[in-house]
């Protein structure tokens, strides 16, 4: 294994919730990979407040939305049902690069990355990034909301979200 990369959702966690999982598994740098980096239900998570929240409890702070988001604003990023298409966006060398730089930081610092959704298996966290990191040889352990920490096996996606890991991994 290159790297463990721990995977987060800020749910509508509040933020003394939120950095207690953080800290409890000892994260040093939160990438954020959303595309949009806004929240309805959880004020801290907000671009801006979030870098500001977390430099409080001494964790560091990464956008790769925009190379590593699963909303792409490239029209040609979507299938016929206006879903994202995850193998197109793998194939793409900048979202390559980005993956390459995000393993280069997760050796280096103990690193989770960031989405809204609390349940991985229905999050591009696992199935956008998860297989693109997994060929690079990390091990992805998923943050619960309870605090749980679960494998990618633990949290394989249901049938309603298996379509979208199009073949890059085992069911």
């Amino acid at each position: 294994m290159s790297a463990a990369i721990y995977t987060i959702g800020h749910s509508n966690h509040e933020w003394g919730d939120f950095a207690a999982l953080l800290r409890s598994n000892a994260i040093e740098l939160l990438v954020d990979t959303r595309t949009r980096p806004v929240s309805r239900y959880a004020a801290f998570a907000n671009y801006g407040a979030l870098g500001e929240c977390l430099e409080g409890v001494g964790v560091d702070y990464e956008f790769m939305g925009d190379t590593l988001g699963g909303k792409p604003a490239n029209s040609s990023m979507y299938d016929s049902a206006g879903k994202p298409d995850y193998r197109k966006m793998r194939a793409l060398d900048e979202f390559q690069d980005a993956i390459d730089r995000l393993v280069g930081m997760a050796s280096r610092r103990r690193t989770a990355i960031l989405c809204s959704e609390e349940d991985p298996s229905h999050c591009h966290r696992l199935l956008l990034l998860g297989p693109a990191l997994e060929k690079e040889g990390c091990e992805l352990l998923h943050v619960r909301g309870d605090g749980r920490v679960q494998t990618t096996e633990q949290v394989r996606p249901g049938r309603k979200y298996r379509n979208q890991l199009q073949g890059a991994m085992p069911i």
